[in-house]
């Protein structure tokens, strides 16, 4: 496992001690301190929550939290410690488990650790069924229109997008109402650089059948492309509705929400995406950092840029990225 998935739930600091709006550190009497807050999915404090620790040299200790989520363990024998949150039955959060290296520095560490909603209770529990109109249960695909696409469809694979679009055309002129077909041209548009093209074929292809989910998300897409965030949100919304595993619809909506300053929803839609295709939607870890970052998140922020760059050392934005965590890192108490 990757050092960036041992910290993600935390902010490990020396506690400068009697700081303002820091948990209170008193001086320890032998050994180590380690005190933090634990903090609810909406930045609140969790408070009266059950916290435990667990060290290499068999140490273990239990406490709950204050009415300001603060806590303390006073008196260690330093050593590699995991932290780990016990919500009650009936709580709706988790935490990832905490882990410290207390064999350096010292002898006073702030361990912060920020909870969140379980992410599979965001989804939906079943799919829904797909629907099925009029339209599409009545239709008859001539052969040479079915084969076109077939062909377009391999050739898009294959990076061929010029030939794709040739069968496409084909495929349509043959049978106009084929909504496949006008979808299929438009995701080939997107994918040769020419997104504002595309907008037309999804258009049509829902007037056909208005719940064709990759119509709806292209049509998303494109709308998120040119800054009509309203119009995409509506879009992505219902797309991901009819089909909640599509990640990229997922992503897209996150970064239509944060567009239109609606923070908690592009958070949501983000981790939906990053927890649905961690490799296919890894640029969600920029926007979910701003996400988070909007609701002075800042370590929750930080982290998923440095998990972004883990993944990405090379990235042309790196730098630039590098700055902001680290500008992100210094808001944190």
């Amino acid at each position: 496992m990757k050092m960036v998935l041992l910290w993600r739930s935390l902010s490990v600091a020396v506690c400068l001690f009697g700081a303002t709006g820091s948990p209170a550190c008193p001086e320890p009497a032998g050994g180590i301190t380690i005190c933090g807050k634990v903090s609810l999915p909406d930045g609140r404090p969790a408070s009266r929550v059950g916290i435990s620790i667990s060290g290499r040299n068999g140490f273990t200790a239990s406490t709950n939290t204050d009415d300001q989520g603060s806590y303390c363990f006073e008196s260690i024998p330093p050593t590699f410690f995991t932290l780990t949150v016990n919500p009650p039955p009936d709580a709706k959060f988790v935490a990832e488990p905490a882990r410290l290296d207390a064999t350096t520095g010292g002898p006073t560490f702030t361990v912060n650790i920020f909870t969140k909603y379980p992410l599979e209770n965001t989804l939906p529990k079943e799919r829904p069924a797909p629907s099925i109109s009029a339209t599409e249960a009545g239709q008859r695909i001539p052969k040479g229109a079915k084969k076109a696409l077939d062909k377009a469809q391999k050739y898009r694979e294959e990076k061929k997008f010029d030939d794709a679009i040739a069968e496409l055309d084909k495929a349509i002129e043959i049978y106009p109402g084929y909504f496949q077909a006008l979808a299929e041209r438009g995701v080939v548009l997107i994918q040769s650089g020419h997104p504002e093209k595309a907008l037309p074929d999804f258009d049509k292809s829902m007037q056909i059948f208005p719940d064709y989910e990759p119509a709806l998300s292209g049509a998303g897409y494109c709308l998120l492309t040119s800054g009509q965030f309203d119009r995409s949100v509506a879009l992505l919304e219902k797309a991901v509705g009819i089909e909640p595993s599509n990640a990229k619809s997922q992503m897209f909506l996150g970064i239509a929400h944060l567009a239109l300053s609606h923070w908690q929803k592009a958070q949501e839609a983000l981790e939906r995406a990053l927890k649905l295709d961690p490799s296919g939607a890894v640029s969600a870890h920029i926007y979910l950092g701003d996400a988070l970052a909007a609701q002075h998140l800042y370590a929750r922020a930080a982290e998923e840029l440095h998990t972004y760059l883990q993944l990405n050392p090379g990235a042309p934005n790196a730098d630039r990225l590098r700055s902001k965590e680290a500008h992100w890192r210094s808001l944190v108490n």
